[in-house]
């Protein structure tokens, strides 16, 4: 078929305008707008516990009572160490960083004023590699400041000496007496829960041990005040994770129930805690006594209060306690009552085998020497 110039140009203009429109061109602004992607979802969020009156639960919303161990010689935690933790059945560690104080040795001070935190950097990154290689075992973890200086700084007159060399503070120079400092390790928290807020499996912050041995009742409220103004400042900055605090007395767990915070602010973010070191100085029957009236003290709390409560050191030394008659009927009564733990402690830097730890050094070889037998009994409570 044959056309005419004219049609033939008619019908070209024609079908482009056709081709034209189908294809958004032409005039009129007329466009076809490519459907918009649905935005990502949003990150998970850093798995943390729920708290629920006097129970925790998991994420899933399983209930939980966390029963493990501490790490609390600086330094001498290896990796291997976690996941042996947990092949025992333990679920928590309790891993420290120590912030102002005298420790033994230099090496363990962590304070660096001029460093970002206010944390020696090697030192901040020791403490967060620790952390996370309990967080790779599937450990949670109490991450915690210690200060020997801000706790108390008169614990003994070495101890004394450092914290004041001047002889400024015959009280004690520590977060009570010298307001600049506490405001430095505020700092130091908020830097470190910044960086802890986005890791998995945080348990609890635990913002000061023991704080104010030997202190009386009229320091009660000091302490309280201290442990709120360090929430309300970390919570600016993280939202979730659960606070563990204690009395006065070096967490004297006789005193736990002064601990708490009635404000409804922190319902539901704080779990309270006191020291149980089994004592054995006396018969058996004052002693077991003893351990049952301050474990009494604290469940007595937790269901007066309705709170959930925790137990940061717990332990006994193996000098004392040769056949682990103690450690079991502690680790026996901790589990009939429901209230979980941190034993003190798993390993220590000391080739000295009536000491506390489960893991010491051999004098000889500088290897490993498991106590078998103490582990044996922890574990058989971390599995029940």
């Amino acid at each position: 078929m044959n056309f005419s110039p004219r049609r033939r140009t008619i019908l070209i203009s024609t079908l482009g305008a056709a081709l034209l429109a189908a294809c958004g061109g032409g005039g009129g602004g007329s466009t076809v707008t490519t459907p918009e992607l649905p935005p990502p979802p949003p990150p998970a969020a850093p798995t943390r516990l729920s708290l629920n009156g006097s129970s925790m639960s998991l994420p899933g919303g399983a209930g939980v009572v966390l029963r493990g161990m501490n790490e609390g010689t600086w330094g001498e935690m290896q990796q291997k160490d976690a996941a042996d933790i947990a092949s025992q059945g333990g679920k928590v560690v309790r891993v420290l960083i120590r912030w102002w104080g005298l420790y033994g040795s230099a090496d363990v001070e962590s304070r660096a004023d001029a460093s970002p935190g206010h944390f020696d950097p090697t030192h901040l990154q020791r403490f967060l590699t620790e952390i996370q290689w309990c967080i790779n075992a599937g450990l949670w973890v109490v991450a915690a400041i210690d200060s020997n200086c801000g706790q108390n700084g008169m614990q003994d007159a070495n101890m004394a000496a450092y914290c004041d060399p001047g002889g400024a503070y015959p009280g004690g120079h520590n977060f009570w007496t010298d307001l600049a400092m506490r405001q430095k390790f505020k700092e130091a928290w908020l830097y470190l829960a910044g960086i802890l807020k986005d890791y998995n499996n945080i348990a609890f912050y635990e913002l000061l041990p023991e704080p104010l041995g030997g202190a009386g009742a009229d320091q009660a409220a000091q302490v309280s005040a201290f442990y709120q103004e360090l929430m309300a400042a970390v919570d600016g900055v993280d939202k979730r994770t659960p606070f563990l605090i204690g009395a006065r007395d070096s967490y004297n767990i006789n005193l736990c129930d002064e601990a708490y915070i009635s404000d409804p602010r922190w319902t539901n973010r704080v779990v309270y805690t006191g020291n149980l070191f089994l004592r054995t100085g006396k018969t058996q029957a004052e002693n077991l006594a003893n351990l049952e009236s301050r474990l009494g003290a604290l469940v007595a709390m937790r269901n007066n209060r309705n709170v959930p409560v925790f137990i940061q050191q717990f332990g006994v030394r193996t000098g004392d306690d040769p056949g682990n008659f103690y450690l079991d009927a502690g680790l026996s009564r901790m589990n009939a009552a429901g209230v979980g733990y941190t034993g003190w402690q798993w390993r220590q830097n000391t080739t000295n085998m009536d000491e506390y730890a489960i893991v010491v050094e051999d004098p000889v070889t500088g290897q490993d020497r498991v106590k078998q037998d103490v582990l044996a009994v922890y574990s058989k409570y971390w599995r029940a």
